[in-house]
């Protein structure tokens, strides 16, 4: 039994890099295809004649945390805390899927209700991203201390927060690019983790 559970945390582990390392390939992309949107926010790329690509980068976003959070299910002791930081993350996930589904409004445009949308599902997938990633630092612990992966996830909770209270400040092009970059990171930390069984190997001893 032990042992399924881990087979299936490496696959939902392998199928979360992979998800996040199309998206990361798909953000450079963009960014060579349609150069002239590159100042602007990233959500503009799914505006253009390469919109498509865009609009699926941010899809294979929201899938990578579903395999997350689907690949993290039964790696520790079923907390409360536990138990939010699994939903947060799938509402981070379902967010990301709807920003794929709704195009943004042009800049300067009357809005529509689908940039609304977008717009909505935009700030809850970011806030849902950092409240997830700090949870985590909380709800996966060993022996009631903190794991190194917790204090990773911990530095990067804070360093994108702060990077998404900073968009307020009117950074333009960098804001967004850099969470993105934040969040890549720290999802492709934990798929890692799931890949090589070192949540399982945690699991296993928690609930020992």
């Amino acid at each position: 039994m032990g042992e399924s559970l881990g087979q299936r945390a490496t696959v939902k582990g392998t199928i979360a890099l992979a998800f996040t390392s199309m998206f990361a390939v798909t953000l450079v992309t963009v960014h060579v295809i349609e150069p002239e949107t590159n100042l602007d926010p990233v959500s503009l790329y799914s505006l253009g004649p390469f919109g498509f690509v865009m609009r699926t980068g941010f899809v294979f976003l929201g899938l990578a945390f579903f395999s997350i959070v689907a690949g993290l299910r039964g790696r520790a002791r079923a907390t409360n805390l536990y138990s939010v930081d699994l939903i947060v993350l799938s509402i981070a996930g379902a967010g990301l899927v709807i920003i794929g589904a709704f195009n943004t409004d042009a800049i300067g445009t009357p809005s529509t209700l689908s940039g609304l949308i977008h717009s909505a599902a935009a700030n809850i997938w970011s806030v849902s991203a950092i409240v997830g990633t700090l949870l985590f630092a909380i709800a996966f612990r060993q022996d009631g201390k903190s794991i190194a992966i917790g204090r990773s996830s911990r530095n990067l909770g804070i360093a994108a927060m702060i990077t998404y209270l900073a968009g307020f400040l009117g950074l333009g092009a960098v804001q967004p690019r850099l969470f993105f970059a934040i969040v890549v990171l720290w999802m492709s930390l934990i798929a890692n983790q799931l890949r090589s069984g070192k949540l399982t190997q945690l699991a296993d001893r928690e609930t020992r």
